[in-house]
């Protein structure tokens, strides 16, 4: 968790509901979004306005390089699409986007188990993210991961590792996790709970088509 989740909202509903000053994204994919795709990442920009734009989905650290071990960039980011909160801050590949790199990746739903998961009181999910940005010379490429918890009785039930995305639950959530001023896991980490399985509903995803709604 989570490799694949969905958004279905239209970009311009999207803005208003995250009250994003700033948007620059790709088309949303009809089949939802998986490891290596681009998807939408709401972030706060040098001006310390809200950002809405496009990040391919693993984390490259700026840091990274080719070698003869790993030749391939996202080989590596295959395995950063998603960073353990327990782990995060202390991590090689996820620790410095931890301290000054956080962001917000917009979901509708998300699928664990061959069930589509939605919040019942809100038409968006806000799922705790980091981002970076990488370059060679021939070019830059900005990445991001999402963070994971310990899953609520509900969606345990469907992962077998008993994972979850952490969502910020509210407004405040979202600001606290955004703020340039916290640059330790002690402010944030009880932004790392599972929402509970009361707040979700679910149903069986549709296989055949590329539209589960």
């Amino acid at each position: 968790m989570c490799h694949h989740f969905f958004m279905k909202m239209q970009q311009e509903s999207l803005q208003e509901f995250l009250q994003v000053q700033y948007a620059n994204l790709t088309a949303f994919a009809a089949e939802g979004f998986f490891p290596l795709s681009d998807i939408p990442l709401l972030r706060n920009n040098s001006r310390h306005e809200r950002e809405l734009v496009t990040a391919q989905w693993g984390l490259l650290p700026f840091w990274w390089k080719s070698s003869l071990k790993q030749n391939s960039r996202k080989v590596f980011q295959r395995k950063t699409f998603n960073a353990r909160s327990e782990t995060v801050d202390t991590k090689p590949t996820f620790r410095e986007a931890f301290r000054s790199r956080r962001c917000v990746i917009p979901a509708t739903m998300f699928v664990e188990g061959g069930e589509l998961f939605e919040l019942i009181d809100s038409p968006v999910m806000l799922l705790a993210g980091l981002w970076e940005s990488w370059a060679d010379e021939n070019g830059q490429v900005e990445s991001c991961t999402v963070l994971t918890t310990n899953a609520n009785r509900l969606i345990a039930r469907y992962h077998p590792k008993r994972r979850m995305p952490v969502i910020l639950p509210n407004e405040y959530a979202l600001e606290t996790w955004l703020s340039p001023d916290l640059t330790t896991r002690q402010p944030l980490e009880h932004l790392f709970l599972p929402v509970a399985e009361d707040k979700f509903s679910h149903r069986s995803m549709d296989r055949q088509t590329k539209f589960p709604w």
